[in-house]
C-alpha cells in the first residue's frame, strides 16, 4: 500500500467564509497545507476545494499556491515471520 501527501506553500492568504463582517484569515502567505492525493488531483484539474471549519468554511484552489508541491511518499507493507519455535515432543 503506497500513501502520498502533498505539501502546499500558500501564496494567497485563505479566508474563513462565515457569513459575518470579519473573515479572519486561516492560512497566511507562506503557511504549508497538506493534502491528500485525491485533494491534490482536483487542485490539479482546476477544481474549487471546500473545507467546513468549526465557524464557517474555507475555499481555495491551485492559485492560491506555489507552483512546485513536496510529495512524500510512504509505502507499506504487511508481512508475516516465524520466531522459529520447535514442537515440544510428548513422552
Amino acid at each position: 500500500m503506497t500513501h502520498r501527501e502533498f505539501k502546499l506553500t500558500v501564496k494567497n492568504a485563505i479566508v474563513e467564509h462565515s457569513g459575518r463582517e470579519c473573515t479572519p484569515v486561516r492560512f497566511k502567505v507562506g503557511d504549508v497545507m497538506i493534502v491528500d492525493e485525491a485533494t491534490f488531483l482536483r487542485l490539479q484539474s482546476g477544481s474549487f476545494v471546500q473545507r467546513w471549519t468549526r465557524e464557517g468554511s474555507i475555499s481555495f484552489d491551485k492559485y492560491d499556491f506555489e507552483n512546485e508541491v513536496a510529495v512524500t511518499e510512504v509505502t507499506v507493507e504487511y508481512t508475516t515471520r516465524k520466531l522459529g519455535q520447535r514442537k515440544n515432543k510428548v513422552a
